[in-house]
């Protein structure tokens, strides 16, 4: 018996049941040949605010109040807004496309736990650069007629639901272009309500403010369903008032598996040695 992993989630994961998450702290596992990783959300707000072009005083207020209240949706909207579209497209690439990034021992875990759906809100390619097996197959949040297709089909689905670097232009990275593709694919998030509902989803690499996971409450409040619950997995430190409030809203039960980011590794370990048993 696991001090971390419930034996529900453990014989969901084996009978493959479980639709895993992937958020932008699994790509921060990654690092390239000089030891760099992948901006997390904060520090790459602090690098592309510096890119905004003859902001006012009430701009630049306006964008630190946000990133002091980690508001980052609305900080990124203002930013985006300021920015030159052509230099913001090429900064996003420098961070996500051409840092020569590679996929960690925490991506290789997590593709080891063999789930037939993983959806990722990251738009780097390191999770699907590991899968590039011929038995797993990559969509993004327009894709849904193939995905619907291929999940009734023997093959792995990775789903980008933020779009991927490939496309800047189909990048979803801020509120506004999140509602704008809610309105221009609607089946998509229609699909995504019904996996909810079917499946236990897992969420590797995010916090409980993470600013994806904000873009996801609807489906997780219009799925709550207290015998089936949810998971997040996330490091110690958490409050007790947020943890409760994500149990009684959501239907997201907090699993803590250390202090930082470094005891992921074992506890991934440990839940692919479970899964197998």
């Amino acid at each position: 018996m696991s001090d971390i992993w419930p034996d529900n989630l453990v014989e969901e994961l084996a009978y493959r049941r479980c639709l895993i998450f992937l958020g932008s702290g699994i790509s921060a596992t990654a690092k390239n040949d000089a030891g760099e990783s992948p901006d997390t959300w904060g520090a790459f707000l602090n690098n592309v605010k510096l890119k905004m072009k003859n902001p006012s005083e009430d701009d630049k207020k306006f964008v630190e109040d946000m990133l002091k209240k980690q508001n980052y949706l609305l900080a990124l909207q203002a930013i985006a807004d300021l920015c030159d579209s052509g230099e913001y497209s090429n900064y996003l690439k420098s961070q996500y496309l051409r840092g020569k990034y590679k996929p960690s021992k925490v991506h290789e875990l997590i593709k080891d736990l063999d789930s037939k759906i993983v959806v990722t809100t990251n738009f780097d390619k390191l999770y699907e650069g590991l899968c590039h097996e011929p038995e797993y197959l990559t969509f993004d949040y327009t894709d849904t007629r193939s995905i619907i297709g291929s999940i009734k089909a023997p093959e792995n689905i990775i789903i980008k639901a933020h779009g991927s670097i490939d496309d800047t232009e189909k990048l979803i990275f801020t509120a506004k272009q999140y509602y704008q593709a809610q309105e221009q694919y609607p089946e998509f998030y229609h699909l995504m309500t019904a996996l909810f509902l079917t499946h236990t989803v897992v969420f590797f690499g995010y916090s409980l403010n993470d600013p994806d996971i904000n873009l996801l409450l609807q489906f997780l409040h219009n799925t709550a369903n207290s015998s089936c619950p949810h998971y997040m997995i996330d490091k110690k430190g958490n409050k007790p008032q947020m943890v409760k409030h994500w149990k009684d809203t959501y239907n997201v039960s907090l699993l803590e598996y250390g202090d930082d980011y470094s005891c992921l590794e074992s506890s991934l370990e440990e839940l692919r040695d479970l899964e197998r048993v």
